[in-house]
């Protein structure tokens, strides 16, 4: 039975394309429309999980967050075949979508979500991220009304980071609950699903650029690619619980 419900934060409570695109307008200029600006905002956000899972994993290979935005555009400007990414664009980008990043808010309809879920269940926040960012975030996002510090653990805090299940272990002890009773909901195959069914969690994965399954012996237990779909999905959940 299902205990806790333990939340990424990045593109899974909060919608980031809002801020790539206005970001990506703002330095690139290429008066792209609507359904191009989508394939390209999903494409630059696989290669981005891909690179963040490979540094993450290789002790030796340890990239910024301006390396990955670099590698990210490259692959998605060849692709596409876009004019105009230089090493200079690339770091305006970055510095560009992380101001754009300040006024981010959450999913509409998500504060009734957590009003609901947290009569019912222990709620948590598993993020990679230093802790002056990520809590930054939190605060911005108002989640600290149903996410005590006590019930967040940052990669700073753990000194790992996903896709390393050690977070999530550490997790488990502080809320002194076995793995097959904790839920963990996350928008990254690479960095959340597979690391959080290899420590016995169930997993929502929240694929809002439907992703493929890279590998066929890890599969989420559920998956919705809407915010409409999750909030449904979990106002589910909570009405099990007597």
């Amino acid at each position: 039975m299902i205990k806790a419900i333990v939340f990424d934060v990045d593109d899974t409570l909060y919608d980031t394309q809002p801020s790539f695109t206005q970001a990506f307008d703002e330095i690139f200029n290429l008066n792209i429309d609507e359904k191009l600006m989508n394939q390209i905002y999903s494409n630059f956000t696989q290669q981005a999980q891909l690179a963040i899972v490979e540094s993450n994993s290789d002790s030796d290979l340890k990239l910024t967050k301006a390396e990955i935005d670099f590698h990210s555009l490259h692959h998605t400007f060849k692709k596409f075949e876009l004019p105009g990414l230089t090493q200079e664009s690339a770091g305006a980008f970055t510095d560009a979508f992380q101001a754009a990043s300040n006024s981010i808010h959450l999913f509409d309809g998500l504060t009734t979500v957590f009003n609901t879920l947290t009569t019912k269940f222990k709620l948590g926040i598993i993020t990679n991220g230093s802790n002056d960012v990520q809590l930054a975030k939190i605060m911005k996002l108002k989640l600290h009304h149903w996410f005590g510090r006590e019930q967040i653990i940052t990669s700073e805090d753990a000194q790992a980071k996903k896709p390393d299940p050690l977070i999530f272990t550490l997790m488990n002890r502080k809320f002194n609950l076995r793995g097959n009773e904790m839920m963990y909901v996350g928008s990254s195959y690479y960095e959340d699903i597979v690391p959080a069914k290899k420590a016995g969690w169930e997993t929502v994965w929240y694929n809002s650029h439907q992703s493929p399954i890279a590998n066929p012996q890890i599969i989420p237990d559920q998956t919705v690619t809407t915010p409409e779909e999750l909030k449904d999905l979990l106002m589910d959940l909570a009405a099990q619980i007597n």
